[in-house]
């Protein structure tokens, strides 16, 4: 059995978001967040070439999250990351 280790527990959601980069924008999938996170799906391959910060719109560019990968699983696509705050 796995042993929950966040702080807050997530919200479920499945929300459609876009991340930019300095030469691309990716379209993925939010999973689940929190006030300090998320997890996003993207396709395996953007996941591999998706640089340690990058910034994520749930707005179609209005306002932007900075984010930070903290863990990546490449073979399914999924990242987690935290809101850089400040």
């Amino acid at each position: 059995m796995l042993t929950e280790r966040r702080r807050f527990g997530r919200t479920k959601v499945i929300q459609p978001v876009k991340v930019l980069l300095a030469d691309a924008m990716h379209e993925c999938t939010v999973e689940n967040l929190n006030m300090l996170g998320a997890c996003v799906t993207f396709d395996a391959t953007a996941v591999a070439e998706l640089p340690s910060n990058f910034d994520l719109t749930f707005d179609n560019c209005r306002t932007l999250w900075d984010c930070r990968v903290i863990w990546r699983n490449k073979n399914v696509g999924r990242v987690g990351v935290s809101w850089k705050m400040g």
